[in-house]
């Protein structure tokens, strides 16, 4: 086994180590590179050997220890000697790769379908009523009510409904040098795009389909007419997808427009967004506990703003700092509530979320999930939890962070 140095580059090791790669790979006439492996964001990275060629060597990438604008780069071989035919093809890949870090980018354009998650029938949400912007991203009506197969996710001996939506077609565009280096900041758009749907509508909106390039001035994506496959009886006529007459629509307001520049300002509160949009798929998934967990959550984190750590005075030389975490909880909840509301449902709400978070205890029918649902015969805790708590919180949480991003007061949800 033998290492040769091949010199310093001038490439930031963390933030563009990944477009350095592809750019080697590309000069050395690759579409990938064998055995590539990841970094802690000190230890190297090992990329290589080429897929195909004469080359069988691989290259070592290690952060600068001196400098984080660059990486040093070696070769590593296991003949017994060190071989200039490989050694040479990657010195001539490196450098001209550190030259085009930031130079061979191109525009991206790329589109997913998104939709609302609920039960069956028809989606009383309705259409998005026109084509609107959401941040960098443009928001379309799909033109289609779509019909659904759906059973349980995971077992075959359940009964099939049907559901009809009205799916939303988003667009982007992204800068980048490759669309594998624009889809993971595809899929983070999409998912803020779902959270910001889900909080002005109320309704529960999730991906439908992957982010996908378009080609420039290509054909759009279309929402099909009907997905799955029926297990039981199928309805006697073809489904056409035509949004029917009188369907109810829906538009996003000002502040919603305005809402994605506020969450890229307000990391706290791009924070507990999300964790309500994770609270509410928690509760589709079926777990209503970690729900309500996460709900009290993205109140508390909109609540660190509101109350600041304090050094404890136990005695004069104590380095603890104060429990502020239930203070958040309820001041936060001060911003949309009356003190004797807030008093009501902080009296219990923090007392379920210990019990979750630092013993695991189930208040809900996890235990039971994908089976019949609740009888009225049911621990009490059960159902007044599903039927009344969690709702409740989900309202709360919604309503301190639409009002923390300048929307107006919700309708209050029904219970869940």
């Amino acid at each position: 086994m033998w290492e040769e140095e091949i010199g310093d580059y001038p490439v930031p090791f963390r933030k563009q180590g990944d477009e350095f790669v592809h750019h080697i790979s590309t000069e050395l006439g690759d579409d990938g590179l064998v055995n590539a492996s990841g970094t802690d964001g000190v230890s190297p990275v090992e990329v290589g050997p080429p897929l195909s060629g004469v080359v069988s060597s691989t290259l070592l990438i290690r952060p600068h220890p001196d400098d984080e604008q660059r990486v040093i780069c070696a070769v590593r071989g296991d003949t017994r000697s060190v071989s200039s035919e490989q050694v040479e093809p990657w010195r001539t890949a490196v450098t001209a790769a550190a030259a085009a870090i930031g130079k061979r980018n191109q525009a991206y354009a790329w589109q997913a379908i998104v939709g609302t998650a609920h039960g069956p029938g028809v989606d009383r949400l309705g259409q998005l009523a026109g084509e609107c912007a959401l941040g960098p991203l443009v928001l379309r009506p799909g033109g289609v009510c779509m019909r659904e197969y759906l059973g349980h996710r995971d077992r075959i001996d359940q009964g099939q409904f049907i559901r009809y939506t009205f799916p939303v077609i988003v667009t982007g565009r992204i800068n980048t040098y490759a669309w594998n280096a624009a889809e993971p900041t595809a899929g983070w758009a999409l998912r803020r795009a779902c959270a910001l749907l889900t909080l002005a509508t109320g309704s529960l909106w999730i991906s439908r389909s992957t982010p996908r390039p378009i080609p420039e001035g290509g054909p759009d994506w279309r929402v099909p007419t009907t997905v799955g496959v029926s297990l039981g009886p199928v309805p006697d006529t073809e489904w056409t997808g035509k949004v029917p007459d009188g369907t109810a629509e829906f538009s996003l307001g000002s502040w919603a427009m305005a809402a994605w520049k506020v969450l890229d300002d307000d990391e706290d509160l791009d924070v507990a967004v999300d964790a309500h949009y994770q609270a509410l798929r928690l509760k589709d998934d079926g777990h209503p506990s970690t729900a309500y967990l996460t709900f009290v959550a993205a109140i508390e984190g909109f609540g660190m703003r509101l109350v600041q750590e304090g050094p404890c005075t136990c005695h004069p030389e104590c380095s603890h700092k104060k429990g502020v975490a239930e203070k958040r909880f309820q001041k936060a909840l001060k911003t949309v509530m009356t003190n004797s509301q807030v008093k009501r449902l902080a009296g219990h709400a923090y007392e379920l979320r210990s019990h979750t978070g630092h013993r695991g205890t189930l208040f809900g029918s996890e235990r039971t999930f994908g089976y019949p649902g609740l009888r009225l015969t049911d621990f009490p805790i059960t159902v007044i939890f599903e039927s009344q708590m969690l709702g409740e919180i989900q309202d709360a949480s919604r309503r301190v962070l639409l009002n923390a991003l300048g929307a107006p007061a919700p309708k209050p949800l029904r219970s869940a």
